[in-house]
Formats: structure tokens, sequence, C-alpha cells
């Protein structure tokens, strides 16, 4: 599958439960935690939609807070090669969680952080 669309949004966070707090309040949204990722605080926003739009990830102080946006492809690797070629840079990735999500970040050409996922379909 491939849309070149914005399908799913993280928020990285060293407090993920003010976070969480503030988005519920604000949306109404609902948190699910997510154990597929080798992580130690994952949560899923479940605003009633379908499927999932986005996450809350704890950084604990490891990597500056973001909030950042994924578009899904249908070959992460392919999506990296055509972002290279454009003038971005891999911030890390590509990685399969146990589900067969397969994501990458990565930072466009003027610095911006942006990723890519497939859902292994």
């Amino acid at each position: 599958m491939q849309n070149h669309q914005v399908s799913w949004f993280e928020i990285g966070t060293d407090d993920p439960e003010a976070t969480m707090d503030f988005y519920g309040k604000l949306f109404g949204w609902k948190f699910i935690p997510y154990h597929d990722m080798e992580n130690d605080y994952y949560n899923i926003v479940e605003p009633g939609n379908e499927y999932p739009t986005g996450g809350i990830l704890a950084t604990a102080g490891k990597v500056a807070e973001y909030s950042t946006f994924y578009t899904l492809v249908a070959d992460v690797a392919e999506g990296i090669a055509s972002a290279k070629e454009a003038g971005a840079q891999v911030i890390w990735g590509p990685v399969t969680d146990k589900t067969g999500l397969t994501f990458a970040r990565l930072r466009d050409n003027g610095g911006h952080q942006f990723g890519l996922f497939s859902s292994g379909n």
C-alpha cells in the first residue's frame, strides 16, 4: 500500500502522563498502551476512529522532545533512498516492530523531522 498521505503522528516527551492528560482534556483522546515496540513507554491515541492515528513516546531525557508526522509508503527502504536523493538525512531506521510495521525517522533538507512507515502488507 502506498498513498503518500500523512497517516500517523508521534509526540516524544519526557513527561508522557502530562502530555496525555493535556491532549485528553483538549480533544477527549484516550490512550492505549502499546507493547509491540522495543521501548519503555509508548501509548497510541484512540480518538474513536477505526484506526489509531498517533502515539506518545516517552523520551526519558534521551532525545529532545518533538512532534512529528509519518507518511505511509509502499516500501520504507525505497522511501529512504528517494528522500536521501532529495537531500534528507536518516535519523534512525528502518526498524520493524513485532506486528510487521516498518518505520524510519528522517530530517528533511531544512532540518525538520518526518517519518516513513509501511504496514508490511
